[in-house]
C-alpha cells in the first residue's frame, strides 16, 4: 500500500499543480475580459442594476450565463459528433471563457451584495478555506516545490529564447515595451 502511495503521489501532485496553475490563469484572464466586458455600455448598465438588486435576486442572476450558454454548448458537442471536433472544442471553449468571464466579472461586483446572505457567506468562506488549506499543503510538499522551480526554470528559459529570437530579428532594436519604458521613464524625471 506504501508503494502505491508513492507511485501516485508525484502524478496526482502534477494534475493538482496543472489544475491550480489552469485554475488561477482562467481565473486571472476572466477578470480581466471580465472588466473589458464592463465597458460595454449594456453590461455597465446590468452592473448598476446588479447593486439596486436584492442580494436573492443577485444569486438567481448567475443562472443567466448558465441558461444563455446552454444552446451553444449543444452546438459544440453537435459539432463535435458531427466530425467537426476542432470547431466544436473551439466553440465550448469560446463558451467556456466567455460565461466564466461574465460570472467572474458578476462576482467581482456582486460578492459584498452575496455576503449578505449568510448560507452563502458561510460556504464561500468555507470553499475559500479549503483551497487556502489545499494551497498549503502543495505549497509544502517537496514534489510542489520541484516542480515550481522547474516551471520557473522553463518560463526563464523561454523568455531568454525569445529575448535572442528578438535580438536576432530586430538586430538589437529595443522592442516597443523598451521604448514605451523609456518614454516613461523620461518623463518621471530622475526617481
Amino acid at each position: 500500500m506504501r508503494s502505491l502511495k508513492a507511485l501516485l503521489r508525484p502524478p496526482l501532485l502534477l494534475l493538482a499543480f496543472l489544475w491550480v496553475v489552469l485554475e488561477e490563469t482562467l481565473w486571472s484572464w476572466s477578470k480581466a475580459l471580465g472588466g473589458l466586458i464592463a465597458r460595454i455600455p449594456v453590461f455597465a448598465l446590468l452592473e448598476r442594476l446588479i447593486l439596486r438588486l436584492d442580494a436573492r435576486l443577485v444569486l438567481l442572476i448567475f443562472a443567466i450565463p448558465i441558461a444563455l450558454l446552454f444552446p451553444v454548448k449543444i452546438a459544440a458537442l453537435w459539432l463535435i459528433t458531427n466530425g467537426q471536433p476542432l470547431g466544436g472544442l473551439l466553440v465550448l471553449l469560446a463558451a467556456k471563457t466567455i460565461g466564466t468571464a461574465f460570472s467572474a466579472r458578476l462576482y467581482v461586483v456582486a460578492e459584498p451584495k452575496l455576503m449578505t446572505i449568510p448560507i452563502f457567506a458561510k460556504v464561500r468562506n468555507w470553499l475559500v478555506a479549503l483551497l487556502a488549506r489545499a494551497h498549503a499543503f502543495l505549497d509544502s510538499s517537496p514534489s510542489w516545490q520541484a516542480v515550481r522551480r522547474a516551471v520557473k526554470a522553463a518560463k526563464a528559459a523561454i523568455h531568454a529564447a525569445a529575448r535572442r529570437v528578438r535580438l536576432a530579428v530586430l538586430g538589437g532594436a529595443p522592442s516597443l515595451l523598451e521604448r514605451v519604458r523609456s518614454v516613461r521613464r523620461t518623463w518621471r524625471g530622475p526617481a
